[in-house]
């Protein structure tokens, strides 16, 4: 799953994709981040460490951001609700559907 930045989307990106068939980008909506848990995590480090700081030297603010990591862990944060609604998993299943049924060009 990817989100709609434009480099997902470039000819390098789709040269690629087309040599590798067995693997499928499935696009995020254009702006959904309680679907994408790397936007979980910008804003929980947002929240914590970049807003509203005092710190004087990007130094110190990139050690804040990597202290928090290393106590929270990136891998704390568990996939949204909305990966596991009914109507997700039948949007995914049917989009492989389509792939499948969509003669190659």
């Amino acid at each position: 799953m990817v989100d709609n930045y434009s480099i997902h989307k470039a000819k390098q990106v789709e040269r690629w994709l087309a040599q590798h068939q067995q693997i499928e980008l499935v696009y995020l909506p254009t702006y959904c981040p309680r679907a994408n848990p790397i936007e979980r995590a910008f804003g929980d480090v947002h929240d914590k460490c970049t807003r509203n700081h005092k710190r004087k030297r990007l130094r110190n603010l990139v050690a804040d951001v990597v202290e928090h990591f290393r106590v929270n862990g990136p891998w704390q944060y568990k996939l949204s609700d909305f990966y596991y609604e009914p109507a997700v998993t039948e949007i995914v299943e049917q989009m492989a559907v389509d792939k499948r049924l969509k003669p190659a060009a």
